[in-house]
């Protein structure tokens, strides 16, 4: 038994490493040939690049002066020194993938906690390791709330084997990531506190409540600090809550609106491509995660963020949005086994090939990297490539600039840079892909925007070819 438990560890960090090289590569070249964003590639870049000269978590590309202030993400400051070092943007693409590719690990240990089995453990990570969601997230662009979902899965493991200091440290981490994974983390302590209960004897549960009412507690007046307190002393507050503005233009009125007006909240929910987001997300775990039991509370406030908003991309399933949602269905998926193969033990080897099989078509159908689409163009330079990199190489590094979304990753390793468009005075340079208006409602508002720079008399025009150019201030 021994023999085979290591050698199946042995297998699934042979999988997170195969999982880190596929994805270091993938990613790195994604951003090496401008295919990467300013959202949010070029935010984080420029936050820990201004962070590592002295001005902390500073952004002229979002809305709000200090990123804090438009998601509270203290977790940023644990990788802003190891930034220092590299002070590029492949650095953090790495780190992601590598945090990623290692929630494998603590997922196997705890599924081999629960389920009993070296087998179903390394199932439940070879399901992780493959899921599109997961992937998805990994390969656009850098986040600070992917780091959940490796923190929540350590989170678990050491609450399941009773070492609750370091599982309430993980908590804390987790809800560090972003002012909505404390959310995720309330939630987690509340499914503590409610699966204790009938799991646990007395004196156990005894010890297991106080800690998840420590954590809720703490969780709710986190919360609250962040948000009416330390978000608008930076300027900012919950600022995506407009994505919910079918709801309310408040928390308040949401809240009035969910209890007054239900059928708001159904209309909003029952569409059919969030049916499809919800399918999509399932699939890949054989729809195991619905016969957990209580570990559904742990998918409570993922899908609320995700299908409560009107903002297509939360419930497209191709972002970064689901990282507040991935720990809790493998979570959910290893209870959903264990009670499946309770009631019906003559199931476990069917379920067993069921799991195995759709996690393979999840894979094929539905992840970035599957070879039936897999994204061999983010290999390729051709002249688009050749045209941005001579761009990027032409700007000075004190330079103000104003460029194109593809362009600003490379360019973030400044003070100032923002999206075309969005300077608050003139810039010194103008990065412009003339093929992409991108940005800007209309062709025409694009041009008339560019006209700006170039009817003024104070810039020069450089074509670098027949679609883009670089409009500098004279000197």
């Amino acid at each position: 038994m021994k023999t085979q438990s290591n050698h199946l560890i042995i297998v699934v960090w042979s999988m997170v490493a195969l999982y880190i090289l596929v994805f270091g590569l993938v990613t790195s070249f994604r951003h090496y040939n401008f295919h990467t964003q300013a959202w949010d590639m070029g935010i984080f870049d420029q936050v820990f690049w201004n962070t590592a000269q002295g001005n902390i978590m500073s952004s002229s590309i979002e809305e709000i002066p200090n990123h804090l202030g438009i998601h509270f993400s203290p977790w940023l400051f644990a990788l802003a020194p190891v930034y220092a070092l590299f002070k590029s943007p492949y650095f953090l693409l790495i780190a992601q993938t590598i945090a990623l590719a290692v929630g494998a690990i603590p997922l196997y240990l705890l599924a081999r906690k629960i389920l009993k089995s070296n087998t179903w453990a390394s199932v439940v990570a070879f399901g992780y390791l493959l899921y599109p969601s997961l992937h998805w997230i990994n390969i656009f662009d850098f986040h600070s709330v992917s780091f959940l979902v490796p923190l929540l899965l350590c989170a678990f493991y050491f609450f399941k084997i009773e070492k609750y200091a370091l599982s309430a440290l993980f908590f804390t981490l987790s809800a560090s990531t972003r002012e909505d994974a404390i959310i995720v983390v309330l939630f987690s302590g509340l499914y503590i506190l409610l699966s204790g209960k009938l799991e646990l004897e007395p004196d156990t549960y005894k010890r297991v409540r106080k800690f998840a009412l420590l954590i809720i507690a703490a969780s709710i007046v986190y919360l609250l600090v962040v948000i009416q307190i330390i978000m608008p002393a930076l300027g900012g507050g919950l600022v995506r809550l407009d994505r919910y503005e079918n709801l309310g233009g408040s928390i308040s009125e949401i809240l009035i609106n969910a209890v007054t007006e239900p059928t708001l909240i159904v209309e909003t929910i029952f569409t059919v491509p969030k049916a499809l987001y919800v399918i999509w997300l399932f699939i890949p775990v054989l729809f195991v995660s619905f016969f957990s039991g209580r570990a559904l509370v742990l998918l409570i406030p993922g899908l609320a963020e995700n299908l409560l908003t009107a903002f297509s991309p939360q419930f497209s399933g191709l972002y970064q949005y689901d990282s507040v949602l991935v720990a809790a269905i493998f979570i959910s998926t290893i209870y959903g086994i264990k009670h499946i193969i309770h009631r019906k033990a003559s199931l476990q080897k069917s379920l067993m090939y069921g799991v195995f099989a759709a996690i393979i078509f999840g894979f094929l159908a539905r992840s970035p990297i599957s070879p039936l689409h897999f994204p061999f163009y983010i290999f390729k330079s051709g002249e688009r490539e050749a045209s941005m990199r001579k761009m990027v190489i032409s700007v000075p590094k004190e330079a103000i600039v104003s460029a194109h979304t593809n362009l600003v990753p490379h360019l973030s390793n400044r003070t100032y840079i923002y999206t075309l468009g969005t300077e608050p005075t003139p810039a010194d340079i103008l990065l412009v892909d003339g093929g992409d208006p991108f940005g800007f409602d209309s062709v025409e508002s694009f041009r008339s925007y560019i006209s700006s720079y170039t009817e003024s008399g104070n810039y020069n025009v450089e074509f670098i070819d027949d679609k883009r150019a670089v409009i500098k201030r004279k000197k």
